[in-house]
């Protein structure tokens, strides 16, 4: 960080005992301790801020791609359905609707389904 090295420090810590004097010398590197502690946490705090707001920013930039991406998919469908004229209906979905409107009709039995005689069984003695 500082590109300081141990010997640096060793003069550093023997310059302070020598200013300082050795009573006062513990609760000055406690108090730079604390300090240096203080920077690490902000300088922490900082960057995972930063990190969370480029996270933010990416995601951004995906729902942008996202969304350009499906403004060029409804251009293709709107293209497609002003191609397609207004009359056309494919084979399923006629044979779809004429099921349904089949549906919608009351029910009319045929005449072999409402003689009582045909679903009954042949008489085993004449056959019928």
């Amino acid at each position: 960080m500082f590109d300081i090295g141990f010997w640096e420090l060793v003069v550093i810590a023997v310059v302070t005992l020598l200013v300082v004097g050795p009573d006062e010398f513990p609760t000055v590197v406690r108090k730079i301790g604390s300090w240096v502690n203080d920077v690490r946490r902000f300088v922490s705090a900082v960057k995972s801020d930063f990190d969370r707001e480029i996270n933010k920013a990416e995601e951004i930039k995906q729902r942008i791609a996202k969304e350009s991406e499906l403004a060029e998919l409804h251009k293709v469908i709107d293209e497609t359905q002003s191609a397609i004229p207004v009359n056309f209906r494919p084979k399923a979905v006629k044979q779809d609707k004429d099921e349904q409107e089949k549906a919608q009709q009351p029910d009319q039995k045929p005449e072999q389904e409402a003689s009582p005689t045909s679903n009954a069984e042949p008489d085993r003695k004449t056959g019928q």
